[in-house]
């Protein structure tokens, strides 16, 4: 088994990505080469709609970007919380808890991700004991430290910001 090409550029860009700092002109150029050799290449379109969601605030691109994957996959795992994430970014709360609820039927899916993404939509719509709720289920379908770690820093902040809402 060998790397193709869009391989290649594929890794080339993540590791561009990757680090303190960001070489922006090569995560650009080498999405655009795996690209060229493989227009369906799932991960690469998610990276493509994470750089345009993320540091270019275009979310219509970014968004066809992450439609493009799921019609070309349905179970390309990756998109789902990362898409949902930015379905929150852009406000679009609704189409986030619908694209979460449709993850959630999907096997093998990261569940932690998908609830902590859950609890994140929840918190925009001041919905806090529900968001925690959220996050809690997220702890039980984790297993890695760093990711619980994360999920009780959330916890924490959460709950201080329904502390300040009791009156």
């Amino acid at each position: 088994m060998e790397l193709t090409i869009a391989d290649t550029y594929y890794l080339k860009a993540k590791e561009a990505m990757n680090g303190p700092c960001v070489d922006w002109i090569d995560v650009c150029e080498s999405l655009n080469y795996a690209l060229s050799y493989n227009e369906n290449y799932c991960a690469v379109l998610c990276m493509l709609g994470e750089v345009y969601a993320k540091n270019l605030n275009q979310y219509a691109k970014a968004f066809d970007c992450f439609d493009r994957v799921i019609a070309i996959s349905t179970d390309y795992l990756e998109v789902y919380p990362m898409y949902a994430t930015y379905l929150i970014w852009a406000d679009e709360i609704e189409r986030a808890f619908k694209l979460i609820n449709f993850g959630f039927t999907i096997k093998g899916i990261d569940k932690a991700s998908l609830y902590c993404v859950s609890a994140f939509a929840l918190e925009t719509t001041e919905n806090y004991k529900l968001s925690l709720k959220h996050l809690s289920e997220a702890k039980k379908n984790t297993y890695v430290n760093d990711e619980i770690f994360f999920i009780e820093a959330e916890e924490s902040r959460i709950k201080r910001k329904l502390e300040s809402d009791i009156p």
